[in-house]
């Protein structure tokens, strides 16, 4: 019965109750995108900023020598990594305890609040420092390991389409780069940085977000292979193999409880 009352009170708490700020990454010109995230959002009553700093046609060129090293980045990875940036910016600037990114293609489960508040309320015990993935990137849920009901410790970070982190994660984070340009995408990024510094990556047991540039809803705009493949192809690729898979993992977690 408490487990019960539990969860009926994560039902009723909305999002913003649970985070000082939601962020959603975008570009400016991106209509179709800005439409699609802004009605998702308004399903879940989630109120939010868009991010539209450091859109690629608009980043100074002193900005992107200062940041990043020679490398392979693309302009639009290099926009992506800035707008992520901006969001640790915002959480030193306005003194946010914890921040809710999306980026704006993220598609939410039903089920996105209480599962939120759950994790979240795990996350109040958790040693300053750490950041929680909500998706299901590259078609992957985590691993079977150790943490509470709704966490799981570890996991590589596969994509950047969903995250809440907390302020100390952004300090740390914007304290390295200070040292250290970049020559990574955001989420390989945020991997390597976190490992250096010590901020702790949790997965949740069951994601609430999947990415509707996987998922065949759009285009990518950063990974050029699967924008050249049909999107008949990208939407059967996660729905039947990437599904399988996510089964397979599941199942196992199950068979480990």
């Amino acid at each position: 019965m408490r487990g019960g009352a539990a969860l009926g009170q994560a039902d009723r708490q909305r999002v913003n109750d649970r985070v000082d700020a939601v962020y959603v990454l975008s570009v400016r010109s991106f209509a179709e995108r800005i439409a699609h995230i802004e009605a998702e959002l308004a399903r879940q009553d989630i109120a939010f900023e868009f991010v539209f700093e450091h859109d690629a046609n608009a980043i100074p060129g002193d900005l992107l020598e200062r940041t990043f090293a020679p490398s392979d980045l693309r302009l639009a990875q290099q926009s992506l990594v800035l707008k992520h940036i901006r969001t640790w910016q915002l959480a030193l600037e306005r003194n946010h305890a914890r921040v809710l990114v999306f980026e704006d293609d993220a598609v939410l489960a039903p089920r996105f609040a209480p599962v939120l508040a759950a994790a979240l309320a795990e996350a109040d015990r958790l040693s300053a420092g750490w950041m929680i993935y909500l998706g299901c990137g590259d078609n992957q849920i985590v691993p079977r390991a150790g943490a509470g009901p709704a966490l799981v410790a570890g996991g590589a970070l596969p994509a950047a389409d969903a995250l809440v982190f907390d302020r100390e994660a952004a300090r740390r984070r914007l304290e390295f780069l200070r040292g250290h340009r970049i020559t990574r995408p955001a989420d390989w990024l945020m991997r390597e940085v976190d490992a250096a510094v010590g901020v702790a990556h949790y997965w949740l047991r069951q994601p609430v977000v999947r990415q509707g540039s996987m998922d065949g809803r759009f285009v990518s705009v950063l990974d050029h292979k699967r924008r050249a493949r049909d999107p008949r192809y990208v939407r059967l690729r996660f729905w039947l193999i990437g599904g399988w898979r996510r089964l397979r993992q599941r199942l196992g977690l199950r068979r480990a409880r």
